[in-house]
């Protein structure tokens, strides 16, 4: 042991030390590379005269952009696991200002590295696509092949064109997770489960080996309105084949089937794409269009990352109205999973955001709130935690609205009751009212080793322990806990949205709606986007003469650094990086699941691709 020790103390040494090396070694090369910058005489980019500007948005749409750990920035680029994000609002401040530019005759959707990001978010830039090609410009888009998420916007083009190789298929939506009973059972791991409500089904994939009958019911409901937004919104520029989106397997393999099994015949055939081109073909068609940039051997453009550049300080600086403005309109970011404590920069710290709804309370320019949500929940704890900083917020006389994205459900719902209104998107995931317990014991897997834990204690009262089985007598304290929280929940909905408590009952038990639904259910106020949201805080507050203030951060001198050395701007197969996280769920509840009582308001089943 003390062999181990020693060397686990030099191991670690050494590893803190390189920490610190690599640190300084980066500084020096940043600083080398800001001086060569500075000292250059680059004007920065320059807008061609009747260009394209070619949107080749990145990774996935994001509505904030979280801190970066250098560290961990560096260790991902090295195991080439970095996934890139990129601003939805910075996109459309792109798109809208391109619209009235002269210079730029239309625009090109270069869809390869996007990965989706919520169709929520992918339809907010799919209306400022459609609403930049309502201006007469023209619109292309093309690519080797479509995903689901990538179609979503190529479908706004004017003209869609695809490799003679490619393939697009609308295959529909779909949500699956793992069922790791049998698997637990091998290991002797012991998943002590609490719950109220027949759907509460975030607990199944510890208790079953597939999905019960109520889960799938509920999720076939919303996953299916979903899919007839995307179709909706895919179609409304474009005349698709209706065996394309019937979502019937006959009728795909008959289109299929005329086009010679050809999939890229079948989408010109089937109205999905309006042509077949090869790469430099594309170019040279375009070219044709708007001219050819002899130096850059292509037609004549300007990136959209270019371009953001030469906006003018008063579109880049979302806040600089808000530095001048007495009164503001503040928007806060709740995104991630809800955890106890600050969390991590992809969470929401319930101690975290209940410090960014004080601050806000406390700054006499703040006047109204709109908390913007993103979030299947998680500790019951710390959604309670926010909670009550939004009541505090209103009992000092600033109103909050809450303002749904893609997902607010289970704990994300939690706190959104606690604002004035409530505004959602019509393909927000919403609901899940419900709460659970999940307590893991590992006594049977240390026994099948050899590892048994004895002791003493003064007192009789149930102690949790993961070294121990789990007692009846605690079995029932954890419960009572899980349903007093449950009906704590149905109180302060039924108190917020002015509804009965049985008829609250009714829709909740971990169910699941769109947000389409959620308002027909008397769960949400409206369905719009942010703006609306912010249009409604600023009516509470009653504000004529307002200015938005976006949660945006400075980036510290190490993430400048990164960002010069292009480090975290590859990406990897969002796919992999999606069943691995399906792999080490079991595990995820050391990080995600610290609620100080163990009990949870979180949706599992809210993510879908």
């Amino acid at each position: 042991m003390k062999f181990l020790k020693k060397l686990f103390g030099k191991l670690g040494a050494g590893l803190s030390a390189l920490r610190r090396y690599v640190a300084h070694i980066l500084t020096l090369v940043v600083i080398i590379a800001v001086l060569s910058s500075l000292f250059s005489g680059d004007k920065g980019p320059q807008v061609p005269k009747n260009s394209l500007l070619v949107l080749s948005p990145s990774g996935v749409l994001s509505e904030y952009e979280p801190e970066v750990d250098p560290i961990d920035a560096i260790s991902a680029e090295l195991l080439g696991s970095a996934v890139t994000s990129e601003s939805v609002y910075e996109l459309i401040a792109i798109i809208e200002h391109a619209k009235e530019d002269e210079r730029i005759k239309g625009m090109v959707l270069s869809l390869s590295n996007f990965a989706g990001g919520g169709i929520n978010k992918i339809q907010l830039l799919s209306d400022a696509i459609a609403d930049f090609r309502s201006s007469g410009k023209k619109v292309y888009a093309s690519a080797d092949y479509y995903s689901q998420s990538q179609y979503l916007l190529a479908s706004q083009a004017d003209e869609v064109y695809m490799n003679p190789l490619g393939s697009v298929v609308l295959e529909g939506l779909s949500t699956e997770r793992a069922y790791y009973s049998e698997a637990l059972e091998k290991l002797k791991i012991k998943i002590n489960v609490f719950r109220v409500g027949d759907y509460k089904s975030a607990v199944e994939p510890y208790l079953l080996t597939g999905m019960s009958d109520a889960a799938r019911s509920n999720l076939e409901g919303w996953l299916n309105e979903q899919w007839q937004q995307y179709l909706a919104t895919v179609q409304r520029h474009r005349a698709i084949n209706p065996l394309m989106t019937s979502g019937s397997l006959s009728d795909f393999m008959g289109a299929l089937e005329s086009a010679n099994h050809n999939m890229a015949a079948m989408a010109v055939n089937m109205g999905l794409v309006d042509g077949l081109m090869q790469r430099h073909e594309f170019i040279s068609y375009l070219s044709a269009e708007v001219g050819r940039d002899e130096e850059k051997h292509t037609y004549r453009h300007i990136t959209h990352r270019n371009y953001w550049k030469t906006l003018p300080v008063s579109v880049r600086d979302v806040n600089l109205k808000a530095k001048m403005n007495e009164s503001q309109v503040a928007v806060i970011m709740a995104v991630g999973t809800i955890v106890d404590g600050d969390g991590a920069a992809t969470e929401i710290g319930g101690d975290r955001l209940a410090r960014e709804l004080r601050d806000a309370r406390n700054n006499d320019k703040v006047k109204a709130v709109v908390l913007r949500v993103d979030s299947p929940g998680g500790s019951a704890f710390a959604s309670e935690i926010i909670r009550q900083e939004i009541l505090q917020l209103r009992a000092a006389g600033k109103p909050v609205i809450a303002s749904m994205s893609s997902v607010a459900a289970s704990g994300g719902y939690w706190i959104s009751a606690g604002a004035d209104k409530i505004v959602a998107a019509p393909t927000t995931i919403t609901g899940s009212i419900g709460v659970f317990g999940l307590i893991p014991t590992f006594d049977e897997t240390f026994a099948s080793v050899g590892v048994y834990y004895d002791g003493v204690s003064t007192t009789e009262l149930p102690i949790m322990s993961v070294n121990k089985p789990m007692t009846e007598t605690l079995g029932r304290v954890i419960q009572a806990s899980v349903d007093a929280i449950y009906e704590d929940f149905l109180d302060l909905v039924a108190s917020a949205r002015g509804m009965d408590r049985a008829a609250v009952h009714a829709v909740a038990q971990g169910q699941v709606w769109s947000g389409e639904r959620a308002l027909t259910l008397g769960l949400v106020d409206e369905l719009g986007t942010i703006d609306l949201a912010i249009k409604r805080a600023a009516e509470l507050a009653e504000l004529d003469d307002y200015a938005v203030r976006w949660p945006k951060r400075e980036k510290s001198f190490a993430e400048t650094m990164l960002a010069e050395l292009g480090i975290g701007q590859s990406s990897i197969n969002l796919q992999d990086v999606d069943q691995l996280r399906h792999v080490i769920a079991p595990l995820m509840f050391l990080r995600e699941y610290n609620d100080p009582v163990n009990v949870y308001a979180r949706c599992m089943e809210c993510e879908v691709r």
